[in-house]
């Protein structure tokens, strides 16, 4: 089971960014980076661009796609 970690991090004055890992998340991880923003539209942005982060996954092409998956559609 994949875990997750979310953090709103602020760079140093180098542009660097420091993340702690919890022990049961391992060494090795994946690392993907958004620009941080307070504003509505960026808020809405964000929620767009995980939703095709959620698409582009083999979940949702594999199982959602699937012929066996669609009798759920039946009910």
């Amino acid at each position: 089971m994949s875990k997750v970690l979310r953090q709103q991090l602020t760079a140093d004055a180098s542009h660097t960014i420091h993340v702690v890992l919890p022990p049961e998340m391992g060494d090795e991880v994946e690392v993907i980076i958004f620009l941080r923003s307070t504003s509505k539209l960026a808020v809405q942005q964000e929620s767009l661009a995980m939703a095709r982060l959620m698409d582009e996954s083999g979940f949702s092409k594999n199982i959602l796609n699937s012929a066996d998956e669609d009798c759920w559609n039946d009910l």
